[in-house]
Parts: C-alpha cells; sequence; structure tokens
C-alpha cells in the first residue's frame, strides 16, 4: 500500500491535467484512468497518511524541544525510487501545468503535517516559528507586507490558509484549459519556500516524538516528494534549505547508491537473458 503512494499522486496530478483539457491525448499512461479507478487511487493515499496521522494524533506535547540535528538519526524510507519517478515531467505535458498539478499534491501533504503538528507544538513549546536554534521566520503576505514575527502554530495556521486560498483562486489555478498566468512560478516558489520551512520545524523541533512512535518514513516519504519535486523544477534556492542540508545530502546520497546497485543489477540480469 505505501509503494502505491507516489503512484497515487502521479495518477491524481494526471488527473487535474485531464480535467483542465478534456480533450487532449497523453502518452502518459495513468491519464486514461476513468474516475473511479483515478479516485480508488488517491483514496489509497488517503489511506495510508489518515493511517499515519490516527496512529500518534494523540501523542502529548513532547517535554523538550529543539533538539538540533536529531533529524540526521532518520533513516526510514518508503519506495524512494517511486518518489523521485513520480515527480518527473511527463511527455507531452506542459511544464507549469505540472507543476501545478503537483504543487496541490504537496500542499496536502504539508497541511496533513501541520494537522499532526498541532498535537505537539504550542504557543509555549514554539513561541516564534523556527528550523533548530538559530534560524527564525516571520511571515508576510499581500494583505500584510511588512514581515511579523509569529509562534510556528501561528505561522503554520496563517500558511495553510494562505495556501489554501491561492491554490483554490481559479484566476491562479484554472480548471478550464486557459493558460496558467504570469506569476504563477513566483507563487510556487513561494509557497514551496514557505512548505520547507513546515518540514523543517517538524525535523528540527519534532522530530524525537514522531521517530518514537515509528512514524518517521511516512515523514521522510512525504519530504522526499517534496524535496524532489523543488530539485527537479529550481523551486527553491539551495540556501533557502540549509537547515536541513545534512539531512538533504545524506538522503540524496543515499538514493544515489541505491540507483548505482539497481543499475549494476540490471545490467547483470540482461546479461543473463541475453545467455
Amino acid at each position: 500500500l505505501l509503494a502505491n503512494k507516489a503512484l497515487s499522486s502521479r495518477a491524481g496530478s494526471l488527473w487535474w491535467l485531464r480535467l483542465r483539457h478534456p480533450s487532449r491525448q497523453d502518452s502518459e499512461p495513468f491519464i486514461n484512468l476513468s474516475p473511479l479507478e483515478a479516485i480508488a487511487m488517491a483514496q489509497q493515499t488517503v489511506n495510508v497518511n489518515a493511517g499515519w496521522l490516527r496512529s500518534i494524533a494523540k501523542m502529548p506535547v513532547p517535554e523538550h524541544s529543539g533538539i538540533y540535528k536529531l533529524h540526521l538519526q532518520a533513516k526510514a524510507t518508503i519506495n524512494s525510487a517511486s518518489v523521485r519517478e513520480s515527480v518527473r515531467l511527463p511527455t507531452g505535458v506542459d511544464r507549469d501545468e505540472w507543476i501545478a498539478s503537483q504543487l496541490v499534491g504537496i500542499y496536502d501533504e504539508v497541511a496533513m503535517l501541520v494537522n499532526l503538528l498541532e498535537e505537539l507544538c504550542s504557543e509555549s513549546t514554539c513561541p516564534r516559528m523556527s528550523a533548530g536554534k538559530h534560524v527564525h521566520y516571520s511571515w508576510a503576505d499581500e494583505k500584510s507586507p511588512v514581515p511579523r514575527a509569529l509562534s510556528a502554530p501561528e505561522y503554520m495556521k496563517m500558511l495553510t490558509a494562505y495556501a489554501s486560498e491561492r491554490l483554490n483562486d481559479r484566476s491562479v489555478l484554472p480548471v478550464d484549459g486557459s493558460p496558467l498566468p504570469p506569476e504563477f512560478q513566483d507563487l510556487a516558489a513561494t509557497l514551496c519556500k514557505r512548505f520547507f520551512r513546515v518540514y523543517a520545524h517538524a525535523y528540527l523541533s519534532h522530530f524525537q516524538m514522531i521517530q518514537d512512535y515509528g512514524a518517521e518514513g511516512h515523514l521522510n516519504c512525504n519530504f522526499k516528494h517534496f524535496l524532489y519535486f523543488v530539485k527537479e523544477f529550481n523551486l527553491i534556492d539551495k540556501r533557502d534549505m540549509q537547515p536541513l542540508a545534512d539531512l538533504i545530502k545524506q538522503f540524496l546520497a543515499a538514493d544515489d547508491k541505491k540507483d548505482k546497485v539497481d543499475d549494476k543489477k540490471d545490467k547483470v540480469d540482461d546479461k543473463k537473458d541475453k545467455v
């Protein structure tokens, strides 16, 4: 079931594109899913995430916070190769439209993480939105352009509300097949930069409790989905991801090593087939 998560994400993105362009024909096989098949695949992802959330939603607020670099112990992974493949641009699909469709799924995963963190994160434990002890974030938007310091719960609540409002704005993400507006790329980059901050806060301030309950695999899988997405389309400056630089390096190195092993195994299998 967990291995189907990335497949479900890709199918959901392609289904969103199909809604925008009902008459187009694509080489990507998942685009031909029926509505019931697409819903069933999407429900698998929902079930996986809901099970994770239910399993730890009642965790008490941790006694200690700000456990720096504990995230380096994050070893669990869930089908990394599928996650990496799921974000790649399909043949014949517009780049901006694919980014938009993926962004909707990325938002859903971040929103679920925020729901979880509501049980771990309070005004007293996290009086300032942060990534570790030394990096703090302020909030600003079109309505309130002057940056202001917020607690972590306030910041994440503002972010999910803001992202939901923008992603549901049909002038930003039209579903009638009309082109995405020029400002879409800036919006995508802004949202991703702020989504990263939620992951950074989760890893650097609350990872120990998440790990204690055995949920780090789900967190890692969602973060890898996010990581490969923003790297594939260059949506976040490397400097903005510095708080999790060691973790990112560890994830990428492990996945690259696994890819080389898999490639070597494939070559051996090819030789056996020829013999």
